[in-house]
């Protein structure tokens, strides 16, 4: 007579390499799936990146005025850390002004 010690343990150990080939499987599919992710993202980031060079040779005034513009945005911001008070009033609207400005810019691509 086998006591459940003595027994074979062949079950178990089917279940653990169940286990592990359906992880293996997860596994594989989600790196399948963050290929594909990253690989439409670079695209995109890539395709933007050529849109907004080709409207800064286009128009370089204007990307000149946003990039100085962003400069100034920034500049405040960094400044406005010492001196809270006087810089909020007038850095945030300068930053929303900004921010206002780059995201129709985007949108224009």
């Amino acid at each position: 007579m086998e006591t459940e010690m003595n027994r074979p343990a062949e079950p178990e150990s089917q279940t653990i390499r169940d286990a592990m080939r359906r992880g293996s499987e997860a596994f594989d599919h989600t790196k399948r799936a963050m290929s594909k992710v990253y690989d439409k993202s670079a695209r995109a980031i890539g395709d933007t990146y050529g849109q907004a060079v080709a409207y800064g040779r286009k128009n370089p005034g204007k990307t000149a005025a946003i990039a100085f513009g962003i400069g100034v945005g920034l500049g405040m911001l960094l400044l406005g850390s010492k001196r809270r008070s006087r810089m909020r009033r007038y850095g945030e609207p300068v930053v929303n002004a900004l921010s206002h400005m780059a995201k129709e810019f985007v949108r224009s691509l």
